[in-house]
């Protein structure tokens, strides 16, 4: 009892003293990005609640493999963390890429911060202007259509292969080296259409350079209420993708939680959560089991659309 008592007195003082010096927030992708965008928002205000900066160090590259690897192998102090999405911690994984670090073993997820929902999108010169109006000419002329994505295995890939196989439809892949790049393809005309994050695409859409077909979450997005989602025509599909906290294994218990209540609250401000909306981020806040839960349940699905799909590593 005496050496239980000592050892939860050192874990309260350990998450009291917490963070000694500036924490790293580490996030896999470009600056702009979804998961930029939240981690930026979140450390300015883990900063205030700790009264310790929490500094965004984006680390692009290899689909999220750099920056991911940079955190599984840092000390686990609580003062390197990770803003991730699906990419690198539940696809890269099943679809047999080689990986330096192991999500499940060198990751602890602290808390989910958010949601993402994809838009199919196409050029305005298609003609298309319903989901329905691309399916039905994907059926017409099988082959003839191509889709862009963000690279083999990326979410927006994804997202367009369980489109083919719950419409029945043959497209070509065309794998670009990101989103910005793929979508300056469905601008330029140079593909048909794409899954893309909402944000990036919303002034293109409003603008008239792109028509929304169609929304990847399970209902109209705030941010384009008159589009129609995906899963009114087939039931269950969602195209989209999520943004969550981690930490190195092995990081101090009373530490996590310390950040998990912080993150959460934080999340809960109704400031922030307009801040997030606005940019296509639909705040969550799922705690550890939770979270933990759905990244298990998401990587079996991704598992099985990998493999029904035939989608392998470069």
């Amino acid at each position: 009892m005496l050496a239980a008592t000592l050892f939860a007195t050192a874990c309260a003082a350990q998450a009291e003293s917490y963070p000694a010096k500036t924490v790293r927030v580490v996030v896999h992708n470009n600056p702009g990005s979804a998961q930029d965008v939240a981690a930026r928002q979140i450390s300015r205000r883990l900063s205030e609640a700790f009264g310790k900066a929490f500094v965004v160090d984006n680390r692009p590259g290899g689909g999220g493999i750099t920056g991911t690897d940079v955190v599984a192998r840092a000390a686990a102090d609580g003062l390197t963390l990770l803003v991730a999405g699906d990419g690198p911690i539940t696809i890269l994984p099943n679809l047999g890429t080689s990986l330096p670090y192991d999500p499940r073993r060198d990751l602890v997820p602290v808390v989910s911060l958010g949601e993402v929902d994809f838009v199919l999108v196409t050029h305005p010169k298609t003609g298309w202007r319903t989901l329905a109006d691309f399916v039905n000419a994907a059926r017409q002329h099988p082959g003839r259509y191509n889709y862009a994505s963000a690279g083999n295995g990326s979410p927006q890939h994804l997202a367009a292969e369980q489109l083919k196989q719950v419409a029945g439809i043959q497209v070509t892949h065309i794998p670009y080296g990101g989103g910005p790049a793929g979508l300056t393809g469905v601008l330029s005309q140079d593909v048909d259409v794409m899954f893309i994050a909402i944000a990036p695409a919303l002034q293109l859409i409003q603008g008239g350079k792109l028509v929304a077909l169609a929304v990847g979450g399970d209902s109209a997005d705030p941010v384009l209420p008159g589009i129609p989602p995906v899963a009114n025509t087939y039931k269950g599909f969602r195209g989209g993708t999520w943004l969550g906290l981690f930490a190195p294994t092995g990081t101090p218990p009373a530490v996590l939680q310390r950040l998990s209540a912080e993150t959460t609250r934080a999340l809960a401000e109704p400031s922030l959560r307009g801040q997030l909306l606005a940019q296509g981020i639909r705040p969550t806040g799922y705690q550890q089991p939770q979270f933990r839960f759905a990244l298990e349940a998401e990587s079996k699905k991704y598992a099985l659309l990998l493999k029904s799909a035939g989608i392998h590593a470069d």
